[in-house]
């Protein structure tokens, strides 16, 4: 997949970006250009959501390798549990 991205400069790079959603706005109706930017943003929230986890993990096992003190739950579900719990509890602080 690294194949795919392009070795041009950062700023050329948007440039391009920005060129073609400038260029689609005048073929889609107000609607499709919703639908398609929203699309374009949950790939964007997919991809960053992953790099960030991998990014979690490639640091905790760095600091397992140089020896620091780290400590972590076994558990993911449990952990996970607990997160959506403290989550929970802030909405709560909040009147709906």
């Amino acid at each position: 997949m690294k194949n795919y991205l392009p070795s041009v400069n950062p700023n050329l790079f948007t440039i391009s970006a920005f060129t073609i959603g400038y260029l689609l706005i005048d073929d889609l109706t107000p609607a499709e250009q919703n639908a398609i930017g929203n699309w374009f943003m949950l790939i964007g929230q997919v991809l960053c959501t992953n790099s960030a986890q991998q990014q979690v993990l490639n640091n905790r096992s760095e600091e397992k390798e140089n020896g620091d003190h780290v400590v972590h739950s076994d558990n993911s579900f449990t952990t996970l549990r607990n997160t959506v719990q403290k989550m929970e509890q802030e909405l709560h602080k909040y009147p709906s």
